[in-house]
């Protein structure tokens, strides 16, 4: 039963957030990215399968990695200027290694790594290039969906099939490697150009300062709730806090 959900549950959330992004557009498709449909289950996974002191504390540190991911925003966005996305995709991928590489060092209390967060999120989408006038969205290839579908269970599953061997602290460390959403920039990018990509990071980083408090809920609620009741008040607080920020910027 486990296994089948690592390997259905995940791929139909992406499925669920691609098909959103192309009936709404990058904007709402950056808001609905940010949504726990890749590190969400795999942190419920390790609770599940490693015990909530395990999920507690992986879960405080995917919320320090999760402080990475605007450097993997920042760097792929600059990087885009030249129609060569394999070479954005390292740069934006070699930038958030990086940032948990340096992160990883300090012992940060989950208040101080969600305001890194937050100030993260806040300073990279002040610091992205500007766009110009949105073009006509072109067709879709065939190989999008599968894709992030396919990357996102793979990943899922390596991290979930490792956590013993890896502990709590790189596990959740790697836990937000950006696998799911370098395929949608690797394709928005190919298919769109850059302005469309760089509209898609702005609505997914203040979704992402959300999903950090989804993290910080889950560190501290599993231990003395347990599982299910954690994630119900994690999955309430995201939500709130994320349907808040999608209306004052609409």
């Amino acid at each position: 039963m486990l296994l089948l959900l690592k390997i259905f549950l995940v791929p139909v959330l992406i499925a669920v957030v691609t098909l959103g992004t192309r009936r709404w557009g990058p904007r709402v498709g950056g808001w609905l990215s940010g949504l726990p449909t890749v590190a969400g289950p795999t942190l419920c996974f390790y609770a599940w399968e490693q015990g909530p002191r395990f999920g507690a504390r992986a879960a405080h540190a995917t919320l320090v990695g999760l402080v990475a991911v605007p450097f993997f925003c920042l760097a792929y966005a600059y990087s885009a200027r030249q129609p060569r996305w394999a070479v954005s995709l390292l740069a934006g991928w070699a930038a958030f290694l990086l940032g948990i590489a340096v992160f990883s060092r300090f012992s940060l209390s989950l208040a101080v790594a969600w305001m890194l967060l937050a100030v993260s999120c806040a300073a990279a989408v002040v610091l992205m290039p500007a766009t110009g006038p949105a073009g006509a969205s072109p067709p879709h290839t065939r190989w999008d969906l599968p894709l992030r579908m396919l990357a996102a269970a793979v990943l899922v599953f390596a991290l979930t099939s490792a956590a013993d061997r890896l502990g709590p602290a790189l596990s959740g460390l790697l836990t937000p490697f950006p696998v799911a959403i370098a395929i949608i920039a690797a394709f928005t990018h190919n298919e769109r150009g850059r302005d469309p990509l760089i509209v898609f990071f702005r609505g997914f980083l203040p979704a992402l300062a959300s999903f950090g408090l989804f993290c910080v809920v889950l560190a501290l609620a599993l231990e003395p709730f347990g599982l299910w009741t954690a994630l119900a008040i994690a999955l309430v607080v995201q939500l709130s806090i994320q349907t808040a920020t999608l209306w004052i910027r609409t």
